[in-house]
């Protein structure tokens, strides 16, 4: 049964500014642009107009939106859950540790400091040395929150448990090495990560204020990381997914958002989702519709292991391997009955048992709406993304302002990356041969403008993939790091121009964007986020393990795998300096200087 929501809607109503249910497609005039609310009856033969969509079924129970303009379909998600996600993902931003009154029956109640227009008075100091303030609209006494390190017996630690999380030490020998207890070890590790969050706050903040950006060029991916099981009568792993998004420039890593959110308890969540009737709506309807329930997963899997079956074989286009692997990747669009989902699930894996795993499509908004919150204000904004129809929806409906002004692209790439040191030298060789050929054929041009001809070259060879129609490019001068690699432009829509463009600049100009195309600082992200954080580290499968995944060095909580992740992002940011003694904060502006990990253990706000 398809709901209507109370706005006269067939999708999910708007909630709170939010709203990512329209039609994807940048060529349609639907682009961006939400179903008309209390659309009444269309007469037989009348011309559909923007804001027109119907309902179709992609399945038993599972309506999806319809663009009555250009056709294209598109799953619903919950709108209200997209608002919850992006909440806690970008929580860290709003927290601050500032003085405010503590009243709730007062006009100033929680106002900070900084805002407080004289309304706060110092009133001395603490015992322990901390500011206080009164409050002059009702005369109450408070304090700020003081030093970081209050109330901590052993301060001195915190610098080797900051500095070893991030350097590959497990828990065990971090605790032997620290001479700490386990649990001290974990409390110190909490309080690190709070520190790393308030201090990458106080930055991103200014992000979020309108700093000054030049033209932007991201890209974005995701990794599969592992939670060990933690019970012998259920040795099933718990398998989470991370998105996270780089500037190709500076290298500064603009979140690493784990799908799963701690603050919830399980068991409360099915109870409530019961009391809603959640089991028996459509997922976009639900109150709880951004979470992994129980009975979902268990379909899932089962719905997973179906597909698998029906699969068919992988193309045989040993002449060309990527070429093959993304025409496979449509082909298992094309069998999904939400598009968007990209991750299979298997028998070998299970919910957390403690906190709750969020649904990653849901994640994946949350991300490219921060994203278009904090960057949405640059110039111009180019993100390369892996192959990934999840990306492409999120993008589409994050920035679609920007991409209807010209401001915003979205670009697929897919890279080599299961090859040997060998294919990788072939790969680049043959790069090189092709190049020199064409240097040899243009003497009179500089390496660039080769490129430029060799791209130019690639643009008149590109043909349609997919249900899409997605057109895909060969890079002409790949590296080892991406030793060959295909990419595609996803919002073709034109570039803009002036009257003195010409169709070669503005040709010109797209060669250069394709020319740009990389995931290389994001995958160089992950690779020393597997390098560096111990509970990171790739699962390994052998036949004692009948195929499970298993590494003795990951997490058993994955809110502890979701606090290292984000103190390691920190501390690439700002404190892990490159061969020429600089930072991706530096390189984006952000900080002036490298940061010392004790700078980030004892930041508090300016109070």
């Amino acid at each position: 049964m398809v709901k209507i929501s109370s706005e006269g809607l067939k999708a999910p109503a708007l909630f709170d500014g939010i709203n990512v249910n329209f039609c994807k497609n940048p060529k349609c005039a639907n682009f961006g642009v939400p179903e008309t609310p209390n659309r009444g009856k269309r007469p037989k033969g009348a011309q559909s107009k923007p804001g027109d969509y119907n309902l179709v079924a992609s399945g038993k129970g599972k309506p999806i939106l319809k663009c009555m303009l250009c056709g294209e379909s598109m799953p619903m998600r919950s709108n209200q859950g997209i608002h919850e996600e992006l909440s806690r993902v970008m929580g860290y931003l709003a927290a601050t540790d500032e003085p405010s009154c503590p009243t709730e029956n007062c006009a100033m109640f929680s106002v900070p400091a900084s805002l407080a227009a004289g309304n706060y008075v110092q009133r001395g100091k603490t015992a322990a040395g901390t500011q206080r303030y009164r409050c002059n609209a009702c005369k109450k006494t408070f304090s700020g929150a003081g030093k970081s390190t209050k109330r901590q017996r052993m301060p001195h630690k915190n610098r080797d448990v900051f500095g070893l999380i991030i350097s590959q030490m497990a828990i065990r020998k971090l605790a032997w090495f620290t001479q700490l207890d386990r649990k001290t070890v974990y409390s110190k590790m909490a309080f690190v990560y709070r520190q790393c969050q308030a201090f990458s706050a106080d930055r991103e903040r200014k992000l979020l204020e309108g700093f000054e950006l030049p033209k932007l060029y991201l890209s974005t991916d995701r990794q599969t990381l592992a939670v060990n099981w933690s019970q012998r009568k259920d040795r099933r792993n718990i398998m989470l997914q991370a998105i996270a998004t780089a500037d190709l420039k500076s290298g500064y890593v603009l979140g690493m958002d784990l799908n799963f959110d701690p603050s919830l308890n399980r068991v409360d969540v099915e109870a409530e989702a019961a009391k809603h009737g959640d089991s028996g709506k459509t997922q976009a309807y639900r109150r709880y519709a951004r979470l992994w329930l129980q009975g979902d997963y268990a379909n899932a899997v089962a719905a997973s292991a179906e597909r698998k079956a029906a699969k068919k074989p992988k193309g045989t286009y040993y002449e060309d391997p990527l070429a093959a692997d993304i025409r496979d990747e449509y082909s298992d669009a094309g069998i999904r009955d939400d598009v968007e989902e990209v991750v299979g699930l298997n028998r070998d894996e299970k919910l957390p048992n403690t906190g709750v795993e969020v649904r990653n499509q849901y994640t994946i908004y949350a991300h490219f709406l921060m994203l278009e919150r904090m960057l949405g204000h640059a110039p111009k904004i180019r993100c390369y993304m892996d192959q990934d129809s999840g990306f492409r929806a999120a993008f589409m409906a994050a920035f679609h302002k920007q991409i209807k002004d010209r401001r915003a692209d979205g670009w697929f790439v897919r890279v080599m990356k299961e090859s040997t040191i060998d294919q990788k030298d072939a790969a680049v060789a043959r790069a090189k041969k092709r190049f020199q050929e064409m240097q040899d054929a243009n003497p009179d041009l500089d390496r660039m403008s080769v490129e430029i001809l060799m791209t130019l070259d690639e643009m008149g060879r590109m043909a349609p993939i997919g249900q899409w129609d997605d057109r895909w490019l060969t890079h002409p001068v790949p590296n080892k790091a991406e030793p060959d690699k295909r990419i595609c432009w996803l919002t073709d829509i034109g570039l803009p121009k002036d009257d003195k463009d010409t169709e070669e600049d503005v040709l010109t100009h797209t060669a250069r964007l394709y020319l740009k195309g990389s995931l290389h600082a994001v995958d160089r992200f992950f690779m020393q986020i597997r390098r560096g954080v111990r509970m990171a580290e790739r699962p390994i499968s052998s036949a004692t393990t009948q195929g499970r995944t298993w590494s003795g060095y990951a997490a058993y909580q994955p809110k502890n795998l979701a606090m290292v992740l984000s103190i390691y992002k920190t501390a690439y940011n700002y404190c892990l300096k490159d061969a020429k003694g600089k930072t991706p904060a530096m390189k984006l502006g952000l900080a002036k200087a490298p940061i010392a990990l004790e700078d980030v253990l004892y930041y508090s706000s300016k109070s």
